[in-house]
């Protein structure tokens, strides 16, 4: 998965669907997951440098539909000193319950590219 962000910006949000996958035990998953602590880490892919260690990150549910299951979703808001370095980052988000850690994405890669910013902060009118 592929996540775009300009240099120095806070939004958007970065999300992550928790996708239900076929698996016994989903609902059981899914309550479990409501009461667990999640973090984010974000590590430069060229150097391996970590530039986001465990920052703490939030769980939403959405019910779009009456009679729908709920929607989880995982999400991490940037502050901007996490996107003040353009560059391609990997990054993951950590699951810590009392079952034991989970670490996602599973399937494929989270990569989070910051693109630099044409835009002056300290511009004076």
């Amino acid at each position: 998965m592929e996540f775009y962000i300009k240099q120095n910006a806070t939004l958007p949000v970065l999300k992550m669907q928790v996708v239900k996958d076929g698996r016994a035990g989903y609902i059981q998953f899914m309550e479990a997951l409501e009461v667990s602590t999640i973090y984010f880490t974000m590590i430069d892919y060229e150097t391996g440098i970590p530039k986001i260690v465990s920052a703490p990150c939030e769980i939403v549910n959405l019910i779009l539909d009456p009679g729908a299951p709920a929607e989880y979703y995982i999400y991490f808001k940037f502050t901007s000193r996490d996107t003040d370095t353009p560059g391609r980052y990997e990054g993951q988000f950590l699951i810590k319950n009392d079952e034991g850690n989970l670490i996602l994405p599973i399937r494929e890669q989270l990569y989070i590219n910051i693109q630099p910013s044409f835009i002056s902060e300290t511009a004076c009118c």
